[in-house]
């Protein structure tokens, strides 16, 4: 109780925060603080620099200019974690999984290589391959087999892209990527095209919840516009707790999926255009995509859980004023489908305001504020498995700080559903310690407070301690 009641007292101060969707749970790990200097940029170029909203990010190795660069890079990390479980009771009669002690005993191998091609080619593959060794020294016997499929080993193709001029104002990108929409570092409005794996929420950090998907992308480029057109043939959607984990709360297995045909006659579409002008910018997005939250259709035996086709149109902006960053977004969507009305297609209306602070020495402070309506609301909605509110307001705050030349950070964070966390909330106290150049060590404490609205049913036990080892190469 004494870290849950220091985490409360150190965010009293601060708003109220909330939250709507697992996903947009997840999009709040992320630690990138803005440099304290914010005042001496005088083009939102330079201040956005590194934040590359419609493309994948380019490798961050600095090249010397009698060098000549290198055509293959190849890089990557070693990590290891450890997850313990602080408030778990022992498993009540009948149930098989012991969710106390030790949680994840993880070894991770990430690897990615970059080759130049010539001519303004090049090319990227990645991926990564993790053991969790916790599964085997806590007992495999008492897990369900689809649980190990998804929480004991993971071996996967990362981003896997080729990249290139077509013309003097064109660019064209193939292959698995990461397009990131929007301004938010904490939630979802427009950035709706890369699934998330949400199986560990709050233990995740930014750039290992976005999945990666095939897409095929031209960018055209007219200063300061850029349009972006994309298509995306794959199918892949969220990855989500199963049963067995300690975040699946639901009182039964869901029943299977219809995943839609892969098919290039009807990939799913979207559309960018992107203004970057002096301290400000401004992006509109269109895309028509399937929803990564599948419905139930049928009854008993028969149902199945399905994924419609919905519409989303919404903008995106920053404005920089001296040592602030402000930011929104705002997203319709339709076509909505919902598992207690299968019948009726709905639309949701999300706004998102929000400001970074960077006017302290080494310290950022970022405050985020959402709000989600339905529109038509049908008061069948508010029953599970759908349990969705009209209204669901959602806010964040993160406050980061570096210590010894930077090579120490603590980072807290916040995030909780409804107006006053009624609906649930995730707390997150971190540090991280670069140990040498190649070495980082990272440590902290994820708190979770239930509440009255899926997905938080139920998971105020699932507290943790969390440690991990990174090499980087």
């Amino acid at each position: 109780m004494a870290p849950r009641l220091l985490l409360i007292l150190a965010f009293a101060a601060g708003p109220v925060l909330g939250q709507t969707d697992l996903d947009l749970v997840l999009e709040g790990f992320e630690d990138a603080p803005l440099s304290p200097d914010l005042q001496e940029f005088d083009d939102i170029e330079d201040v956005l620099e590194g934040f590359d909203f419609d493309s994948p990010a380019d490798p961050g190795t600095e090249i010397d200019q009698d060098t000549p660069p290198e055509r293959l890079r190849i890089s990557g990390s070693l990590s290891e974690r450890l997850v313990f479980n602080l408030a778990h009771d022992a498993p009540d009669p009948g149930e098989t999984v012991d969710h106390r002690g030790l949680s994840s005993l993880r070894s991770r191998l990430d690897l990615r290589i970059d080759a130049d091609l010539g001519t303004d080619w090049r090319a990227r593959a990645s991926g990564h391959f993790w053991i969790d060794h916790a599964f085997r020294l806590n007992g495999r016997s008492g897990y369900p087999a689809g649980f190990l499929d998804e929480y004991e080993q993971e071996a996967e193709l990362g981003e896997l892209f080729l990249q290139g001029p077509v013309s003097e104002n064109a660019d064209l990108t193939l292959g698995r990527q990461i397009v990131i929409w929007g301004r938010s570092d904490q939630f979802r409005v427009t950035d709706i095209l890369n699934p998330l794996d949400n199986r560990l929420p709050g233990m995740t950090d930014i750039e290992d919840i976005r999945l990666p998907v095939a897409m095929a992308r031209v960018d055209i480029y007219s200063d300061p516009w850029t349009v972006s057109l994309i298509a995306i043939p794959e199918r892949r959607f969220d990855k989500r707790p199963v049963p067995g984990s300690d975040f699946f709360t639901a009182r039964a297995s869901p029943p299977p999926r219809d995943v839609p045909a892969k098919s290039l006659g009807s990939p799913e579409a979207a559309i960018a255009v992107t203004g970057v002008f002096s301290n400000w910018d401004l992006s509109l997005h269109a895309a028509n995509v399937f929803d990564d939250r599948p419905h139930v259709e049928g009854i008993g035996r028969e149902a199945r859980l399905r994924h419609n086709r919905i519409w989303m149109v919404g903008a995106a902006g920053n404005v920089v004023t001296g040592n602030w960053l402000l930011k929104a977004e705002a997203a319709a969507q339709t076509g909505l489908r919902f598992s207690t009305v299968p019948d009726t297609k709905f639309s949701r209306l999300s706004v998102l305001a929000g400001a970074e602070y960077s006017g302290l020495v080494d310290t950022n402070i970022a405050v985020e504020a959402l709000n989600s309506h339905i529109v038509d609301f049908d008061d069948r909605l508010a029953s599970l498995p759908d349990d969705r509110r009209r209204n669901e307001p959602a806010s964040a705050i993160r406050v980061s700080r570096r210590f010894q030349n930077d090579s120490v950070e603590v980072t807290l964070l916040a995030l909780n559903l409804g107006l006053t966390g009624e609906n649930g909330a995730i707390q997150r106290a971190q540090l991280s310690y670069d140990w040498t150049d190649s070495v980082d060590l990272t440590m902290g404490v994820v708190l979770y407070h239930p509440g009255e609205q899926t997905p938080f049913r139920g998971i105020g036990d699932n507290d943790r301690l969390f440690l991990k080892l990174d090499y980087h190469f």
